[in-house]
Parts: C-alpha cells; structure tokens; sequence
C-alpha cells in the first residue's frame, strides 16, 4: 500500500507492525477507545485491556495488512485489515487526535473498499455506537446491517444486506454470536 502523494507531502509514512510496536499500540488503543469501553463496559480496567489488546495485537500480526501511520516519523496510529477467502474484516483503524481528519481516515476507507470491488469480497466492521467515525463509514457506502448493545455491524458491498433502518432481525445477531 503506497500512501497517496498529499499524504507523503504532510509528514506521513508507512511501516509494517512488528512485534516492537506492542506498547505504542496499546497507548494508541488508550487514547482511542478508552472512553467508549468505560461507556459501554463498565469502565477501562488496565490489566484487562492490557490482556485483551495484547491478544489482539498478536492476532493482526498475520493479517493481510497492519501498519502503523508515523508522522514524521512518529507513530501516531495504526490500521488494519484481513482479506479471507469469502470477505475483508477485522477492519481496525485507530488515530491520535492530532492526525484525525488529516486525511488518512479517507485513503484508509478509500483503500480498502476500492480492494473490495477489486476482489468482488464485501467488507465487515464494528463501530461504536457513539463514535462519531461511524459518519464517515457511511459517507464511503458502508450500511448498517445489525447491531449489538454496544455496536453497529456495518458492511460494505455485501449482497442483500440488511439495512438496520428497514429491517433489524435480533436472532440474526444471536444466531451469529453462537455460530
């Protein structure tokens, strides 16, 4: 993935996420998520998260793609994705505050939904339900198929996918969660 010239021309590079990075991405996570997991899950218990993040890190390792965004060689983010055989998921973007906006949020969703087409495979990810991110995603024809407590399963270039605003079905989540 090449960042697009703009982007170059603004401090910003691509690096592939190493095993050294675990640290920076948990602070990164911190700063991004921590006040949606106090709202929606009691509260940001570091040990956990620490626990969880970690275990997460190890996993987007053997994605197909995740990198860290480094300002001027700073790392200021990371993002994510898996290309399996059937669909694109594990879509995971996280910024600093001073970056977001900047751009790197567009050619991130411009990317991955122009892989989508490509490879004619739909895309699946979860949001927030308050993270206001969740505009953007539908800016870039990503639709709300089903929720959770506390997310929104949004899809992009799915066949027959259910738009939550005509259509919520509560035991297609429950079906999926058992599966």
């Amino acid at each position: 993935m090449v960042l697009s010239e703009d982007l170059i021309v603004k401090g910003f590079s691509l690096q592939d996420a190493d095993e050294n990075d675990l640290e920076k991405y948990i602070d990164i996570k911190r700063t991004c998520h921590k006040k949606y997991v106090d709202e929606y899950n009691g509260g940001w218990i570091e040990d956990i998260q620490i626990i969880i993040n970690t275990d997460s890190f190890h996993r987007m390792l053997k994605y197909s793609c995740f990198q860290k965004i480094l300002l001027y060689n700073t790392t200021v983010g990371f993002f994510a994705f898996n290309e399996l055989p059937d669909k694109i998921s594990e879509i995971s973007l996280q910024l600093t505050e001073p970056v977001r906006q900047k751009g790197i949020e567009s050619f991130y969703l411009r990317h991955i939904t122009t892989l989508s087409r490509q490879v004619n495979k739909p895309i699946f990810l979860n949001v927030y339900k308050s993270d206001p991110v969740q505009e953007l995603y539908k800016q870039f024809g990503f639709k709300i198929y089903d929720q959770s407590r506390a997310q929104y399963l949004m899809s992009f270039n799915q066949d027959n996918s259910n738009d939550i605003n005509n259509s919520y079905d509560s035991k297609s989540y429950i079906n999926r969660i058992l599966k």
